[in-house]
């Protein structure tokens, strides 16, 4: 196969320059990640997600939220091979750095565009950014991790902000797929991207070296046209496009519109079956459903611990404060505890029903617990709770309705005490949940 394009010569400088990062991209871009085998295990879109944001490390990076950097020793590995590499190729003859240049340019722009437009979809369909939960609105702003509150934040804007920045990067993607638009989605992606940047950095989401490493790619890609953009934009001087032909056969073209269209028939599917799982899943909260009609917030009337009432207090951890019911099987408690919020990293993987923990990992002001239950005949209900956190705490209480809004508790805690508790829920509108009432009239 030949390339028709530019045949100007290299220097020495240039030609081991694009040796040591073609050999820097190309190891980069190996699918060497112990996180993405482990979510292959299970066939579901998260699974895809996983594949398509796939990173290299050989030093696993961290699962916990913060400012983390050890993707940057992958870097420096790839880099110190890449060198190496580079002086053995430059003193083997010459090879044709015009034609790999193309092959690595074909090579970052599919890498880029797998990872980008499976971020935009899960962004176009609310996966990454879920509606907060009762839970969280009836959680003290101070309790929350900085990457909870920049989602909760992110999910309850309006204007289709959130499926906007999706649809940009699925339109940024889809333009990296073709020769002639290449610079444009490179060009949109750079803005998309350092804000990105910038979000894990402020916000302390965990994936700096990941979001850095994209930009990275996108800036590598504009580069190509960046001579030119300058020329018509700055100097405002006329500028012609350098055109890559690629002298191929006929049966390689056919072959070439097949791979490009089933890449993007591939997206299509990914994105269609993303929302029907999240619409029959209730990802990535819990799908199994709670006791029915008693969701809301709950204050606490009566704590009895021991035999022993306890008034309310905000400095006694032994009594509850406040319970929230979900419509799925989770209450979360708020009482005058050491919680240390969960740190793990708010990541799009598969998890079994009974695990998806993202309505508690960055909350450190409630306690979470899932639960089972049956119910007798008489109505009322034994129910087992399962602290999310940490599984070997559990309890067993029985659950009565006391007319529409009055629950009545009765059981032991984790430590074996004997608890008996009055629920009263409390009529509160959630003006989020509510919507604007009236439209606003700027002039």
């Amino acid at each position: 196969m030949e390339i028709a394009i530019s045949t100007k010569k290299w220097s020495s400088a240039e030609s081991f320059s694009f040796r040591l990062l073609f050999i820097f991209f190309i190891i980069l871009t190996l699918p060497y990640d112990v996180h993405l085998y482990q979510a292959l295990r299970h066939f579901s879109f998260e699974s895809v997600y996983q594949l398509a944001t796939f990173r290299t490390s050989f030093i696993a990076e961290s699962d916990y939220v913060g400012n983390h950097f050890e993707g940057l020793y992958n870097w420096l590995i790839a880099l110190i091979i890449a060198f190496f590499c580079a002086v053995i190729w430059t003193k083997k003859r010459k090879s044709q750095e015009h034609e790999l240049y193309y092959w690595l340019r074909v090579l970052l722009r599919y890498r880029l565009a797998l990872a980008i437009i499976a971020s935009g979809i899960v962004k176009l369909v609310p996966v990454q950014f879920p509606a907060p939960t009762l839970s969280d609105y009836n959680t003290e702003y101070g309790d929350f991790l900085l990457w909870k509150i920049y989602y909760l934040s992110t999910a309850i804007t309006k204007a289709g902000y959130v499926p906007g920045i999706g649809v940009l990067e699925i339109t940024a993607g889809v333009l990296l797929v073709f020769r002639k638009t290449v610079a444009v989605g490179a060009g949109v992606l750079i803005a998309l991207l350092a804000n990105i940047v910038i979000v894990n950095f402020v916000y302390e989401l965990g994936e700096q070296v990941y979001s850095l490493f994209l930009l990275l790619i996108a800036i590598t890609l504009f580069s190509y046209d960046l001579p030119r953009f300058f020329n018509a934009v700055f100097r405002q001087v006329k500028t012609q496009p350098e055109i890559v032909n690629p002298l191929v056969s006929q049966p390689l073209k056919k072959l070439r519109v097949i791979l490009k269209g089933g890449f993007l028939l591939f997206f299509m599917l990914f994105g269609f079956w993303t929302y029907s799982s999240w619409k029959s899943s209730n990802y990535p909260y819990p799908k199994e459903s709670g006791i029915a009609h008693i969701r809301g917030l709950y204050n606490v009337d009566e704590f009895v611990l021991n035999s022993d009432t306890l008034a309310y207090s905000l400095t006694d951890s032994s009594r509850w404060q406040n319970v929230v019911f979900e419509s799925w099987n989770t209450f979360s408690i708020k009482r005058k505890s050491d919680i240390k919020a969960d740190l793990h990293k708010p990541r799009i993987i598969w998890q079994a029903d009974s695990l998806r923990n993202f309505e508690n990992i960055g909350n450190g002001g409630r306690e979470f617990y899932r639960y089972t239950f049956a119910q007798a005949p008489d109505g009322r209900y034994q129910v087992r709770a399962i602290n999310k956190r940490n599984a070997i705490q559990s309890f067993q209480f029985e659950l009565q309705k006391s007319g529409e809004n009055v629950l009545l508790l009765s059981g032991k805690n984790e430590q074996g005490e004997s608890l008996q508790v009055k629920l009263r829920k409390v009529n509160k509108e959630y003006l989020l949940d509510k919507g604007r009432r009236k439209p606003i009239s700027i002039y």
